[in-house]
């Protein structure tokens, strides 16, 4: 058996797998008792870390390809969400500032998990169908690079965790 086999995955699939690890590890946070610090503070660098090696393959491959689909909702979606991964980038520097005890730390992770929620939510309903319209053989060549990429980010982020 071959070892080229082509991934039977499409790309909306791939990041749906991501909201979904990202809505688990916010119920997880959830979760935790008021005054575990250490668990915040764990819990918060695993979100912090899937947020922005998901929202990186977004911008780097996936969103350019939507705005590629020929109607004005798929431009104005990637326009949206673009603006939509500056706030929560702008809520995730600001939370590795704080003490992860501070009741500004659980308001702002409260705001994160909505924007988030919200996010994705919207993605999943609004840009997939539009990025259904893109040509078979975009679609699967978008896959090899979105797995190359969070596999090359993944190993980036451990690097620099060591």
């Amino acid at each position: 058996m071959s070892d080229t086999k082509v991934s039977a995955k499409t790309p909306m699939q791939l990041l749906k797998q991501d909201h979904r690890t990202v809505k688990e590890l916010f119920a997880e946070y959830g979760k935790l008792q008021a005054g575990d610090r250490d668990g915040r503070e764990q819990l918060f660098r695993k979100i912090n870390e899937e947020l922005t090696i998901h929202s990186e393959i977004e911008e780097r491959l996936f969103y350019p390809a939507v705005r590629e689909v020929p109607t004005d909702e798929a431009k104005d979606l990637v326009s949206e969400a673009v603006e939509e991964h500056h706030i929560v980038k702008t809520l995730l520097g600001e939370l590795s500032d704080l003490d992860p005890g501070s009741p500004s730390f659980e308001a702002k992770m409260t705001v994160l998990r909505e924007n988030v929620l919200h996010h994705a939510e919207e993605e999943e309903k609004e840009m997939f169908p539009q990025a259904k319209q893109l040509s078979k053989d975009v679609l699967e060549t978008l896959v090899i690079e979105m797995e190359a990429l969070k596999n090359d980010l993944e190993d980036r982020e451990e690097q620099d965790s060591e």
